[in-house]
């Protein structure tokens, strides 16, 4: 019998490594970000680094900076 290993990622983690694959992907920074949301940089750092403090508004505000769609942020967490 062969035991599968698998790694359970929690939702925050596998959200703020989608975010980091799309702005790397995209090309955009969190110099970029910062501007176009008018929020300082720490708090931009904070917030990519633990994606449950963005309100959701903020949310869907940097999937518009990002160009990509919220539902499908929501599908790579599942």
């Amino acid at each position: 019998m062969i035991k599968m290993r698998y790694k359970v990622l929690n939702t925050t983690q596998t959200v703020r490594e989608s975010i980091y694959r799309i702005m790397h992907r995209k090309k955009i920074t969190k110099k970029v970000i910062e501007k176009k949301m008018g929020c300082s940089y720490p708090t931009i750092l904070c917030k990519i680094e633990n994606p449950g403090n963005f309100k959701f508004s903020e949310l869907l505000e940097l999937c518009n900076i990002l160009d990509e769609d919220f539902n499908d942020l929501l599908i790579k967490i599942k």
